[in-house]
């Protein structure tokens, strides 16, 4: 007599996940989700077999790991096997530009963020590092290394780098979620004396260690090597990073530091104004000629960035004597008696011996301004034999300037008299 086989279902039996072949159409379609199925979940199936002999149906058999013959619904077995940990993670840059910075900076932020795209919640250890020079990154070249640079987690009690609160190197306990991600800042020093326009390219490398254990960096993971084994094995399944490999349990990226600064000249220089034999025809620098001295502070127009100018002295030479009203020359050779006499012209009235005024300036004051040399608030002082100028006062805020602020393409000048003793 002959038997009649014939498979009539497949009944899964599942503790917490989906069915065994299932999981094996995605995994052979490559369909599978950056996270997946939890690492350690136990999958469990058995499979039930109806069949009859000589047209008679028969008990069923299920199935079981080591095979079972005897009929009953209940008398199989299961099969299982635990999902393993596959390893990887996305380090990113966080808003795909330079971050702007002043030479001298200190604690400079530039911002990335982690995902975890593994099936396990895990450590990451964090490291930040310069790039070699000649790196090129947001249409800079890196011409300089930023200094003790660290890499610290948001702690997430307020946004943005804050210094006391975001102190953790390492983060800790990133669940596999594929879209949780870190925050993470890469904090350094800007050396003094830069160019505008000097780039640093730094980078951040997440490495994935063992998680479980909160408050406290993991220990570093292995990969399983050979056969599958029926604990839960670990895989790494990173890509490339730009200063790492693949499938070595880390992923990296990169971000830059730009120098956007002012780019001042000081320009110191004299003009006879009149002698006193030659009056304002082809005077000579005689006792009791006058001169004309003038500071001019230009801000490039290619620099990237204001300059907020604070102060400039002069110490007067001990052979000449400042002239208190600016005079012109005006009037023969009795008009350049300004600082020894008082008889010259002034340029704007008596007693205001300084003069600023601003070119290529959009500010809504008036200038040129005349300022008195009395020791007051309007930020042009001789005291003793130097002069002061303070552009705070001398150029107040106004309009969208601050004070003493002087923008790219900007420049502004001083002018006073001195007579030669």
């Amino acid at each position: 007599m002959k038997s009649k086989l014939t498979i009539s279902s497949v009944r899964g039996h599942y503790r917490q996940a989906a069915a065994v072949f299932g999981v094996l159409l995605m995994a052979w379609s490559g369909l599978a989700s950056a996270v997946g199925t939890a690492s350690s979940t136990t999958i469990t199936n058995r499979s039930s077999l109806t069949y009859s002999v000589g047209s008679v149906a028969q008990t069923l058999i299920e199935s079981s790991p080591t095979g079972n013959s005897t009929p009953g619904a209940t008398l199989g077995a299961d099969t299982t096997f635990v999902v393993d940990n596959k390893v990887s993670m996305l380090v990113a840059e966080g808003n795909s530009t330079y971050t702007s910075v002043s030479p001298g900076q200190s604690a400079a932020v530039t911002t990335f963020t982690v995902t975890n795209l593994g099936n396990t919640t895990q450590d990451f250890a964090l490291s930040a590092a310069n790039l070699s020079s000649g790196a090129i990154l947001f249409g800079g070249t890196d011409n300089f290394d930023a200094t003790s640079c660290s890499a610290y987690r948001e702690s997430g009690a307020n946004a943005g780098y804050q210094p006391l609160e975001d102190i953790a190197t390492y983060i800790d306990e990133l669940p596999a979620s594929g879209t949780t991600t870190a925050t993470v800042y890469v904090v350094c020093n800007i050396p003094a004396g830069l160019a505008n326009g000097s780039n640093a390219v730094v980078s951040l490398t997440a490495t994935a260690r063992a998680g479980g254990t909160a408050a406290s960096l993991g220990a570093a993971l292995t990969e399983t090597t050979g056969v599958n084994t029926a604990g839960v094995d670990i895989v790494f399944a990173d890509g490339t990073g730009t200063d790492d490999s693949s499938r070595d349990a880390a992923h990296s990226a990169r971000d830059a530091y730009r120098v956007v600064s002012a780019a001042l000249t000081v320009t110191k220089t004299v003009a006879l104004v009149c002698d006193p034999l030659n009056s304002t025809t082809n005077p000579k620098n005689i006792p009791g000629a006058v001169v004309r001295w003038t500071i001019t502070v230009s801000n490039s127009v290619t620099a990237s960035a204001s300059a907020t100018l604070t102060q400039v002295s002069d110490a007067l030479n001990a052979n000449s004597t400042f002239d208190p009203d600016l005079i012109t020359g005006a009037g023969g050779t009795a008009g350049c008696e300004g600082a020894a006499g008082g008889a010259g012209t002034p340029e704007n009235a008596n007693g205001k011996g300084f003069k600023l005024n601003v070119t290529g300036s959009t500010r809504p004051g008036t200038y040129p301004k005349f300022f008195t040399t009395a020791l007051d608030s309007d930020g042009a002082d001789l005291s003793g034999t130097t002069v002061v100028i303070d552009y705070g006062p001398a150029m107040p805020a106004e309009g969208t300037y601050a004070a003493g602020e002087l923008k790219a393409g900007e420049s502004v000048v001083v002018y006073f008299n001195v007579s030669i003793n």
